[in-house]
C-alpha cells in the first residue's frame, strides 16, 4: 500500500493515512499520556510537522514513521511535562529550616556575593546574565554587544574564579 517510497510532498496520501490510522495513533499516544485529549494533540501536531516540512526527503514505510513520531512526541511531552511539576504532597513545616540552618545559608550567601564582587565586570554581567537569569548565550551576547564565544569566555573565567574563591566554602 503505502509502504513503498512515498515522498512528503503527497499531501493527500498523508491526509490518508491521517484518516485511516487516527484512532490507531491516538490510541498509542494514550498508552504513554494517559489523557485521551493530550494523545489526540500529539498525533495531530505530528501531523502538522509533517504537512509543514519543507524537506522533501523520502520515506520508505509512512505508517511506522509516524507511529514512531507520535510515540517520540509523547515521550518529550512527558518529560517536559515532569520537569515543571511543583512539589506536592509535602509538609512544608518538615521543609522549613531551622535557625542554624538559615545562618548557615545567610553565610554561605554572603560569601558567594562577595565572590561576585571580585569578578571583573564584564565577566560578572555575563555571569549575572546567564546564571542567575537564565538567559541564552544568544540573548547575552546581543545585550552585551558582544559574540557568543565571548560569552563563553567570560562564564568559564567567572566559573574559575568563583571555584578558587569558594574552594573552601561547602554548600
Amino acid at each position: 500500500m503505502l509502504n513503498n517510497i512515498l515522498q512528503i510532498s503527497h499531501q493527500p496520501q498523508i491526509e490518508a493515512m491521517f484518516m485511516k490510522h487516527y484512532k490507531e495513533w491516538c490510541l498509542l499516544s494514550y498508552s504513554y499520556m494517559e489523557d485521551m485529549s493530550e494523545a489526540e494533540d500529539m498525533v495531530q501536531d505530528v501531523f502538522v510537522k509533517i504537512l509543514n516540512r519543507k524537506k522533501n526527503t523520502e520515506i520508505l514505510d509512512l505508517k511506522s514513521y509516524i507511529s514512531m513520531a507520535v510515540r517520540n512526541t509523547s515521550l518529550k511531552k512527558i518529560q517536559r511535562t515532569k520537569k515543571t511539576e511543583q512539589i506536592k504532597d509535602y509538609n512544608l513545616f518538615a521543609l522549613s529550616p531551622s535557625h542554624e540552618e538559615y545562618l548557615i545559608d545567610f553565610e554561605n550567601k554572603a560569601k558567594i556575593s562577595d565572590a561576585l564582587r571580585i569578578l571583573p565586570e564584564q565577566s560578572k554581567r555575563v555571569f549575572e546574565l546567564c546564571v542567575l537569569e537564565g538567559a541564552k548565550y544568544q540573548n547575552a551576547a546581543d545585550v552585551l554587544g558582544i559574540s557568543i564565544n565571548t560569552v563563553k569566555f567570560h562564564l568559564k573565567k567567572a566559573y574559575k574564579i568563583l571555584r578558587f574563591t569558594l574552594r573552601k566554602t561547602y554548600f
